[in-house]
């Protein structure tokens, strides 16, 4: 597949790609060079349609803090 770079430096992504890995117009991208070439990584953010989609959303985050803590809780019993 190709593509055309603009005057303004802009690329098109075709749109079966952009259709295959679900990204639309707004989405930010992590761009990372290696070597010669190009990596556009999507950063997926979290959309809500409705309310009802926050719904859950915090799973999960105040284990991950807890564990966090206890990590560094550990770190400071084991050293002087």
């Amino acid at each position: 597949m190709k593509t055309l770079l603009s005057e303004r430096g802009q690329v098109v992504i075709p749109k079966k790609v952009r259709e295959s890995i679900k990204v639309e117009k707004g989405d930010e991208f992590e761009i990372e060079v290696v070597g010669i070439n190009i990596v556009l990584k999507p950063i997926k953010r979290f959309k809500a349609q409705k309310w009802q989609d926050y719904i859950g959303i915090g799973d999960g985050v105040a284990d991950a803090h807890l564990k966090e803590k206890q990590k560094e809780k550990e770190k400071e019993d084991v050293c002087p």
